[in-house]
């Protein structure tokens, strides 16, 4: 085993929602092999460990993998939060989530904390993650021995024999005897000179799985060459479970460990004539090692050869590598919003010309009293936007009010300790902050008029001005915060004034007629800024937009307008046509005569600013999902989207994160931080599941196969080995990069990496493909190893 294989440390943070009391179970896998497993019991997160024997300084693709996923009366899900890498903290939006249900429109697509289907989140981690930690000089009176162990295993489960190597009690190695063919593990260790040692192998992981019995078999130990055979009297064996002696032997049936006690003689700093140092195979036969494929990391397999060049002998070893095929990846096109938005017809479309979908949630609190968002005692405003982008929302609609900016005093509802970053600052450099952030990790952000006056709710007398901030106020805000966030394509939209009602007109009289006062208010916004979405709400509370048909909105820069209505069910009011007798059949008709109409006649996109409720009733939860099918394109709610090839659904932002209005309540519970999963299982089947559309929202993955090439000994002067990948049953160009060139050791140099580029596909049928890598010294063939490449459906 190559000594730059080390134990790494991975811990997934995570919890879950148990379904007929089952708990969600994920599987660890590293580059396609499986670590461990567990269950997620518990609703707040916990640290589950495991640790793999990886090689250093290479490149590892880590996967969480959710396998029980079931929806009863409740649903199963699994939330992952993060995931650590030997102290490396990634989170789930550094990974690619892929759907392993039937029923997935997009099978890979941006990762997420919420695993509401069976799937997995596939981390590339980067090879610095895994640096070997660099040899220290030997100590006075000290020398590096080389330790081979030559073993063997009897697999189980599909995992071999796991054993750690120590010397006196010290650990200085693991490994994993997977083949019943006898293997030399090697591993260094600076042990002092002319004295006695004690080297253990201690196994591990004895199991029988399925009638396969999982066994150890240690031949014999050997330092720098001189070998003790395990039957030799200097070696013993105790049983883990009873402490019973078994003598010296070469059978390890049960978790138990070997001890060869060595005498000073064997630590002299001399070699003998055994250890298979030079020349030779090394762990699989020449060209490639065993057809079966070696185990992931490069850890087993591959060749050692050896050829003269300058009167000396040169041994190498590369081992034989494994990589998962990396499959189809959502492209930055289809996979993230590219920049600012405009329209085109019924859908909008980002600055890549892809059709995108806003799914979001309001985070109010701007509004009043506060002035800005809200919860922030309870929680950092990094954790809230990262809840809100791990559930798979790509927008947050943020409320302000003109009173907002009224002074510049230090706002109230933050705990300082839990964001030492806002101390000191204004309402708007809050604001900042949040946007900032939310940019950060590829959010967008809607800015929402809610009121002109502090408070809650809409405006009391249902205008989009009050004596204290007349209209021409509403503007000078407007237009300042449009300057302020000029160039930045975070924010991407103005929603000009919140639930226009009571008094508000869509026409007519001019100091009613919300229909020319939101031409106004948006034209001086363009006069400023020409990028954002000019984002119109309806009369009534919003709740309609019928006066469209005779009298559309016009702004001076086209193709930026998106009608907004919002819409509520019965925790809000009983609403006729909630009490109708063919309720919830009813429905299409009725929000198509109030704006479904917009969209369905291609006059404009449709982003429901507002919809939501408590969703604990089963009529309310009934119209919820009748309402989330039919943004989402099932105009006649019968399973089927009548959505043309192409187009996005209607967009649409939850209200609301916070749960501060006392008829509908949030998506958090009133401690502001628990997630109300009864909500979240019920408008989760609307989220966006990617901007891009067909197969152009998709392209081909790419992993690395990194090939360690080791000299069995440092070269006293420079020295060039070339290599060259061959085919196989898997070929340049479409499965993998054609490499060659050349590796120059360096005197003292004994360990350098060949990476070849692997192509992904979604063949699903392929099995495991192979090629060669094959290595020379002038004209002598001295090594190679076989990459092998996994089936993505493996």
């Amino acid at each position: 085993m190559s000594t730059t294989t080390s134990p790494s440390k991975i811990v997934v943070n995570a919890y879950g929602q148990s379904a007929d009391g089952v708990a969600p179970n994920f599987k660890l896998l590293v580059d396609g092999q499986e670590v461990g497993t567990a269950s997620a019991a518990t609703t707040s997160s916990k640290a589950y460990s495991f640790t793999a024997d990886l090689a250093a300084n290479t490149a590892h693709s880590i996967q969480v993998v959710y396998d029980n996923d079931t929806a009863t009366a409740a649903s199963r899900d699994l939330y992952v939060q993060s995931i650590e890498v030997n102290g490396h903290t990634l989170k789930p939006t550094d990974a690619v989530y892929e759907r392993h249900d039937d029923a997935a429109p997009v099978p890979t697509q941006a990762g997420q904390e919420a695993m509401w289907w069976d799937g997995a989140l596939t981390f590339s981690t980067p090879a610095s993650y895994y640096a070997a930690a660099p040899a220290a000089a030997p100590a006075a009176g000290t020398a590096q021995n080389t330790i081979v162990v030559n073993a063997s295993g009897s697999t189980a489960g599909g995992e071999g024999a796991r054993f750690t190597v120590l010397v006196d009690g010290k650990e200085i190695g693991k490994a994993i005897a997977d083949s019943t063919d006898p293997k030399e593990f090697k591993f260094t260790a600076d042990l002092a000179q002319g004295a006695a040692h004690s080297v253990q192998v201690k196994y591990e992981n004895d199991t029988v799985i399925d009638g396969a019995d999982r066994n150890l078999y240690v031949h014999s130990i050997s330092v720098d060459g001189k070998t003790v055979a395990a039957t030799d009297d200097a070696v013993s064996v105790q049983r883990e479970a009873d402490g019973a002696d078994l003598g010296a032997t070469s059978n390890l049936y049960w978790n138990a460990t070997l001890t060869a006690k060595l005498d000073a003689g064997n630590f002299d700093g001399s070699t003998g004539d055994a250890g298979g140092d030079t020349g030779g195979t090394d762990g699989g036969n020449s060209g490639g090692g065993n057809s079966g494929g070696g185990s992931s990391g490069g850890t087993t397999g591959g060749s050692t050869g050896g050829s003269t060049g300058n009167g000396s002998t040169l041994s190498v070893k590369v081992s034989d590598v494994t990589v998962a095929d990396p499959g189809m990846v959502e492209s930055q096109s289809s996979g993230t919003i590219n920049g600012f938005l405009s329209t085109k017809g019924n859908q909008i479309v980002d600055e890549s010309g892809n059709n995108v979908r806003l799914t979001g949630v309001n985070w109010f609190g701007g509004e009043g009293y506060n002035y800005v968002p809200a919860g922030l005692w309870a929680d950092s405003y990094q954790g809230h936007i990262d809840s809100m982008k791990g559930l798979g929302f790509n927008v947050i609609r943020l409320t302000w009010a003109d009173d907002m900016f009224e002074s510049e005093a230090v706002t109230n509802g933050i705990d300082y300790s839990k964001n030492p970053d806002l101390v000191g600052l204004t309402r708007l450099q809050v604001y900042d902050k949040v946007i900032d952030y939310a940019g950060k990790v590829g959010m967008k952000v809607i800015l929402d008029h809610h009121r002109n006056d502090g408070g809650a709710g809409t405006n009391e007398h249902g205008l989009w001005y009050t004596d204290k901030n007349p209209e021409s106020k509403v503007i000078e805000n407007w237009q300042m915060l449009a300057k302020h966030y000029a160039g930045n394509d975070t924010v991407i939209g103005a929603d000009l004034h919140n639930e226009p009602s009571v008094s508000a007109t869509w026409g007519g009289d001019p100091a009613t007629d919300w229909a020319s006062a939101a031409e106004r208010i948006g034209n001086a916004i363009q006069s400023v800024n020409k990028d954002w979405l000019m984002i119109v709400e309806g009369t009534e509370w919003s709740s309609t937009l019928a006066g469209v048909k005779d009298r559309p909105i016009e702004f001076d820069v086209p193709n930026k307008l998106v009608y907004s209505p919002h819409a509520y069910g019965q925790s809000v009011f009983n609403f006729s046509w909630l009490q109708d007798a063919n309720f919830p059949n009813n429905l299409p008709a009725q929000y198509d005569g109030m704006w479904g109409y917009i969209y369905k006649n291609n006059i404009a996109p449709v982003l429901i600013g507002e919809f939501g409720g408590h969703l604990t009733s089963s009529a309310e939860q009934t119209w919820a999902n009748a309402f989330v099918d039919y943004l989402n394109g099932d105009w006649d709610l019968d399973g089927k989207s009548d959505l043309p090839a192409g187009q996005q659904g209607m967009s649409w932002t939850y209200w609301a994160w916070t749960p501060e209005s006392h008829d509908v309540g949030g998506l958090l519970k009133d401690d502001y931080k628990t997630i109300d999963m009864n909500k979240i299982n019920i408008i989760k089947s609307g989220l966006a599941s990617g901007t891009g559309t067909g197969s152009s929202g998709t392209v081909a993955g790419t992993d690395e196969a990194v090939f360690t090439v080791q000299l069995a000994n440092a070269v006293t002067t420079a020295t060039t080995i070339d290599y060259a990948t061959e085919d196989g049953t898997a070929k340049a160009g479409s499965d993998y990069a054609a490499t060659s060139g050349s590796l120059t050791f360096q005197p003292g140099e004994t360990t350098k990496t060949v990476t070849v580029q692997i192509h992904g596909d979604n063949a699903g049928n392929e099995g495991t493909e192979n090629f060669l890598l094959n290595l020379t010294h002038g004209d002598t063939s001295i090594g190679s190893a076989m990459g092998y490449i996994t089936d993505l459906a493996a």
